[in-house]
């Protein structure tokens, strides 16, 4: 058991977050501003949410529904200007209708932006104060969604960081918990040894058909997408090809079979091991898995990266003890060790799992500690999705 936040709906949060969201990019102005007036609120701006084909609509509507009804999340309220093409009033309901509290505040029936920020003040107000008599109980393990990220990876990822993760990752499975991973474009050129893991034909073929589209919608942008993901940090670390990459990436989910395949920002149906749909993009895939219903993330890097979460705490396991000497404030573990002879994988995956049940129980990462709230969605639209 954990000592962790049970919501009405039976979902456990670890943490219990008021956010202030926009629907569109109209509104983050609003949204700032009622963060500058209402300490301890979560403000998440963005430059989404209008002019977008049916299909982008559609997923970004589904993305801030998830982000709100996330359970780390006590309450939302939703800032929509009025005329956007993402609808705010589809996102409140499609919110609530998966256990969320949630309020909306358009600013066009408000009368302006000042009318607004008060209006979403007083709502935010409000839903602190019920907040802060929600208290943390015993609740089960196996209610944890981790996902697992990497960025800024180097040679030494795929040897310390990320196989120690991936022996982590089977012991949250075995514990009961769902174990998220993603960036499809990093599975490129490993596909087959992901798709050998499956439970059974259906997964190993959703696996196999999500990196081919994967691939193709690339291609369709530009023959030389295929290099796409791996940056002039990467190289420098040591990594030459996406294949390269892609075989330490997809050491981070384990040994254990896959036993889902689900789109960008949808929550698992099933427990265990789970593979999503998201780009190679740290911000764009961490959102689509907080919008899925991680309440942790567990982000490997080898150069070292800073980025957090609006809604989720991340825990950052580097691959080496220079990176981890040099930005040790922005990381939370050091996976180096591991090469430097002073841990075994083992040693380190328990070390990393120690790390997610108190973090689970109030623990804040470093990326909490230095406020990190990044937040970004992939552009998906009825010409395929650009990464």
């Amino acid at each position: 058991m954990i000592r962790a936040y049970m919501r009405p709906n039976g979902l456990v949060g670890v943490r219990n977050h008021v956010i202030v969201l926009p629907t569109v990019v109209c509104a983050n102005a609003v949204v700032e501003e009622v963060g500058r007036r209402v300490p301890g609120v979560q403000p998440i701006t963005h430059p989404y949410g209008c002019t977008l084909d049916p299909v982008a609509n559609d997923e970004m509507t589904r993305v801030f529904a998830g982000i709100a009804s996330n359970p780390n999340v006590y309450a939302t309220v939703l800032v929509a200007l009025g005329c956007e093409t993402v609808v705010g009033q589809q996102v409140m309901e499609m919110a609530q209708a998966a256990g969320a509290r949630c309020a909306l505040v358009t600013v066009q029936d408000e009368g302006d932006t000042f009318a607004a920020a008060d209006a979403a003040e007083k709502v935010a107000r409000s839903f602190l104060e019920e907040a802060s008599k929600v208290e943390r109980v015993d609740c089960p393990e196996d209610g944890l969604i981790i996902a697992l990220e990497c960025g800024a990876s180097d040679a030494f990822s795929g040897l310390s960081a990320n196989p120690a993760v991936g022996k982590a990752a089977d012991i949250m499975v075995d514990m009961g918990m769902t174990v998220m991973i993603s960036e499809i474009t990093e599975y490129m050129g490993a596909e087959h040894i992901a798709a050998a893991q499956a439970a059974n034909d259906e997964v190993k073929q959703q696996i196999l058909d999500v990196v081919a589209r994967t691939e193709r919608n690339l291609a369709a942008i530009d023959p030389a997408c295929g290099l796409s993901d791996i940056t002039p940090g990467n190289i420098e670390g040591g990594l030459t090809t996406i294949e390269e990459k892609s075989l330490g990436c997809i050491r981070k989910g384990g040994s254990r079979p896959y036993v889902q395949v689900v789109e960008y920002a949808q929550r698992p149906t099933k427990k265990g091991l789970v593979m999503m749909d998201t780009p190679g993009q740290d911000i764009q895939s961490l959102t689509g898995l907080m919008a899925g219903g991680a309440q942790i993330g567990i982000f490997t890097t080898g150069r070292g990266t800073p980025t957090g979460s609006a809604i989720a705490p991340i825990i950052k396991v580097v691959s080496n003890t220079q990176a981890f000497n040099r930005m040790r404030r922005n990381l939370d573990l050091n996976a180096g060790a591991v090469l430097d002879g002073e841990k075994t994988l083992d040693e380190m995956a328990r070390e990393i799992v120690t790390t997610v049940l108190a973090v689970a129980e109030g623990k804040l990462t470093a990326s909490e500690i230095a406020g990190h709230r990044e937040f970004a969605l992939r552009r998906y639209g009825s010409v395929g999705c650009i990464y």
